[in-house]
C-alpha cells in the first residue's frame, strides 16, 4: 500500500538548546564529498541522538524504490544514511535534523527531497528540522497516515 505524505513547512528560529544538534549535523555535512550538496543528518528520539549520516554519490537501493527513474539513480542522502539499520521502534515518532553546507562551510537550505520524505514517512519519522541559512531553520511535519 502506498503512503501519502502531507507536508507542512514553516520558518522556525530554534532555541539555543537545539544548536548543538545542528552543529553536529553541520560537521557531518562538512565530511561529505558530494560537491555542492553536502548534507549531514542527526536522528533524535527522546532527546537522545540515535544515529548519524552524511550523503555521498554511491547508489542506494533503499531510496531507489521511492525515486522516479527520470530523476536519475538514487544516491545515499544524509537522511537515508542516518536511518539505515535503525530499528523501526526507534525511528517511529523520532525527529531528524538535516544541515547543508556550501564550499566555505555556511549553512544552506537542506529541506528533504521527495524521495527522503517518502523514506522518512515509511520509517515513521514525524518531523524533519532543516537548515535554511546561518540563522534560520525550517520544520516539516510528516504525516504517515495512509
Amino acid at each position: 500500500m502506498r503512503r501519502r505524505t502531507r507536508l507542512f513547512c514553516r520558518l522556525l528560529k530554534l532555541p539555543i538548546l537545539f544548536g548543538g544538534i545542528f552543529k553536529l549535523a553541520t560537521k557531518l555535512a562538512e565530511t561529505s564529498t558530494y560537491g555542492n550538496f553536502r548534507h549531514g543528518a542527526v536522528l533524535v528520539k527522546g532527546g537522545a541522538i540515535q544515529s548519524l549520516g552524511f550523503n555521498n554519490e554511491k547508489y542506494c537501493s533503499r531510496g531507489a524504490k521511492y525515486r522516479p527513474e527520470e530523476k536519475g539513480h538514487a544516491t545515499y542522502h544524509a537522511e537515508i544514511r542516518a536511518i539505515l539499520g535503525v530499528p523501526y521502534h526507534i525511528t517511529r515518532n523520532s525527529v531528524i535534523y538535516v544541515a547543508r553546507v556550501n564550499k566555505i562551510g555556511e549553512n544552506r537550505i537542506s529541506k528533504p527531497c521527495s524521495m527522503c520524505q517518502s523514506v522518512l514517512a515509511a520509517q515513521g519519522i514525524r518531523k524533519a528540522i532543516y537548515s535554511i541559512d546561518e540563522s534560520n531553520y525550517g520544520i516539516m511535519k510528516i504525516d504517515t497516515e495512509v
